[in-house]
């Protein structure tokens, strides 16, 4: 049988280069995050920082995050994907810098958080959006997985190095000094590796046909409300299993932790297997899954129990999903129209992290209004299920066959 046109044009070298390079950059992006998460209450304590002051550090890295997540497509548009990928990762470069020479008191804290956010943002849109360019649509399933497992490497080295290497050195700086040369590393690896692949242009960010589109519409919506249950889980996971169910603070972090550990492997098998059957199917298959994993989480009492709650939502929830999701928003785009893939891969990522915005605050609410995290938790669950309607706007695509 002949291969299609578009088997034969593709570049497997520079498809395995780009897919190994940027799992590589999502896993230092997330070293990097996750790595100030054990450490809040050693940077608290030395600013002498409250409860609320100690929050507006991770509210703004996140918020210059998500404007960094909007931003990529426009500056894409007129400068080039490769540029705002290699200058983002520079500044992303600066912030975590930043965080082990700079940060002298609490204003400055904020500064870098905010410019290492401002770096980070883009990576998404402009990972992704090279991917899905220069892979057939057979392989991008598998290819969006393999990305993605970074994310789950990266989750592993922050939450693991971040105790020892401040332990080991008494300075609560050193692990971000120490991850401040495989930041500059990835910048530098961005521009020796990626292909431009198109010519930067001047036309404005296509906001009306990105706005009507309802297909674009349902698969934003369902990205948020995807992530929202992750970002009650990642953020109020650990809280709920010490407060409501007596495990200990190392311990609890391990819960979440978890999550990964069937992440990488489910990622990369639904991935690959969408590459044969399509994306739709299976999402709509896993997304009731995860919000029942939500749901039952808080009515679970043994340890045993809770732990394969986790290790299901790894196989099912955000880092699993997110693979698909991305091939899935490609398939859309990428043949018919091509143009405008890296602005609506950014608006994709916009809508989807906003959700980080979002879902903490309510659910601290909920916990304020009840004193328990478990209606936090339901509402999350419902909320994934509108993701589940939303899903079955978008027409299923056949995936074609290449080699």
């Amino acid at each position: 049988m002949k291969k299609s046109a578009e088997a034969e044009s593709w570049d497997r070298a520079y498809v395995i280069r780009l897919v190994a390079l940027f799992c590589g950059g999502w896993a230092v992006i997330y070293a990097d995050r996750t790595t100030l998460y054990p450490l809040l209450k050693v940077v608290a304590d030395e600013f002498a920082l409250s409860g609320a002051e100690t929050g507006l550090i991770t509210a703004t890295y996140f918020t210059s995050y998500v404007a960094g997540q909007l931003y990529a497509g426009v500056l894409a548009d007129r400068f080039g994907i490769k540029r705002v990928l290699v200058w983002s990762g520079l500044l992303a470069a600066v912030g975590i810098f930043g965080f082990g020479l700079g940060a002298a008191n609490y204003p400055s804290l904020l500064l870098v958080a905010a410019l290492h956010g401002a770096g980070a943002g883009p990576y998404y849109a402009m990972a992704y959006s090279l991917v899905i360019r220069a892979a057939p649509a057979s392989l991008r399933g598998l290819a969006s997985g393999i990305i993605n497992g970074g994310m789950s490497l990266g989750l592993v080295t922050g939450l693991a190095m971040a105790g020892p290497v401040y332990h080991a050195t008494g300075s609560w700086r050193f692990p971000f000094l120490f991850l401040a040369g495989p930041t500059v590393l990835m910048a530098g690896l961005y521009q020796l590796v990626v292909r431009e692949g198109t010519k930067p242009t001047r036309r404005p960010f296509p906001w009306g046909e990105l706005i009507r589109d309802r297909t674009l519409l349902c698969m934003n919506g369902a990205g948020f409300c995807v992530l929202y249950g992750w970002w009650v889980l990642l953020s109020w996971g650990p809280v709920y299993f010490q407060t409501e169910r007596g495990v200990g603070l190392n311990a609890s972090g391990f819960y979440t932790l978890v999550v990964a550990i069937t992440a990488i492997p489910s990622g990369l098998v639904l991935g690959r297997w969408s590459d044969r059957i399509g994306r739709k199917p299976i999402i709509l298959a896993m997304l009731p899954a995860m919000a029942a994993v939500l749901a039952a989480l808080p009515q679970v009492e043994s340890r045993v129990g809770m732990l394969a709650g986790l290790l299901l939502y790894g196989m099912v929830g955000k880092l699993a999903w997110d693979p698909l999701g991305i091939a899935w928003l490609g398939d859309y785009l990428a043949q018919d129209r091509p143009h405008i893939l890296a602005p609506a891969v950014s608006l994709f990522s916009f809508v989807s992290v906003c959700s980080a915005i979002v879902g903490p605050p309510l659910t601290g609410y909920i916990r304020d209004l009840t004193g328990s995290l478990a209606g936090g938790f339901y509402l999350s669950a419902a909320v994934v299920m509108v993701g589940f309607a939303l899903s079955l706007v978008p027409a299923a695509r056949p995936v074609r066959q290449g080699t």
